[in-house]
């Protein structure tokens, strides 16, 4: 008992010294534990794993906080790593009372990615920052219903904006413009990891593409391809504004011209003759 009570007063002393900057040696990882334990506000878990379905589109999560000082800590800023993850405080500045507790919700938008990973969110208060994580698993859509997704949208284009589909290709587009637009509704398809081959390569432009050519892919599709019409006139979801801002963005982003053809090999030239002969 006496060797425990030693071992915590000893224990006390060097997060004491690793704060103060006396205790020399100590490595930076350690000082940052020091430092987080030092902190009151104490989270229900600094890391938290979300189990998804493909088809969710977005995985939900939330953290909750108890204040364990004395004295109220003020969050100014909850900061994630990207713009793929947002998280909402209750108020700005969340004020948390001397033991109260709180809770903020967030969402990762994980459309089109695949597999596990990871996302950040710096909490910055009164108290200094913590760093709190979401990890997403995402289990990998088998051949046998890629394929299916493929036959359905090859059947009728504008499924994609129906049933299941709309989580990932419907939704995302609402009230969006621009790169937002872009990577939320066009990105989905066109960059995924395991983009179909008959899903163009949209940083490679195979045919000169002026405003025109974009206004007229966007708002009509494409026959005999997997390609929707997106303008609301044709039965998509996009309003001319949103086409338009599209178009924009993919004149001021994407390649206009196609690459120069590639030069013929030089014709071998033959060696010439021996002077001896």
């Amino acid at each position: 008992m006496q060797a425990g009570r030693v071992g915590a007063i000893v224990g006390a002393t060097a997060v004491a010294m690793i704060l103060s900057g006396s205790l020399g040696g100590v490595s930076a990882a350690a000082q940052d534990a020091a430092a987080a334990a030092a902190n009151p506000l104490v989270w229900d878990a600094a890391e938290k794993t979300i189990p998804v379905k493909p088809s969710d589109g977005a995985a939900d999560f939330d953290f909750t906080v108890t204040n364990t000082s004395k004295q109220p800590v003020t969050i100014e800023q909850i900061r994630p790593t990207c713009g793929c993850t947002v998280a909402e405080m209750p108020a700005t500045p969340w004020v948390i009372a001397p033991g109260a507790k709180g809770t903020f919700s967030g969402y990762v938008n994980f459309r089109g990615k695949e597999g596990t990973f990871s996302k950040s969110l710096f909490v910055n208060s009164s108290a200094g920052t913590q760093v709190l994580t979401v990890t997403i698993k995402i289990p990998q859509l088998d051949d046998a219903q890629r394929k299916r997704n493929q036959e359905i949208a090859q059947a009728n284009r504008e499924a994609v904006f129906h049933g299941d589909c709309a989580s990932c290709h419907l939704q995302p587009a609402i009230g969006r413009t621009g790169a937002e637009l872009f990577t939320a509704a066009c990105g989905v398809c066109h960059f995924a990891a395991n983009r179909a081959s008959m899903v163009p390569d949209l940083l490679t432009a195979r045919q000169r593409r002026d405003a025109e050519f974009w206004r007229k892919w966007i708002s009509d599709g494409k026959e005999g391809t997997l390609m929707p019409a997106w303008s609301k006139a044709k039965g998509g979801p996009l309003t001319r504004g949103q086409i338009e801002s599209l178009v924009q963005f993919a004149m001021q982003t994407l390649p206009t011209e196609p690459p120069p053809p590639t030069p013929p090999e030089a014709a071998a030239v033959p060696a010439p003759a021996s002077a001896g002969r």
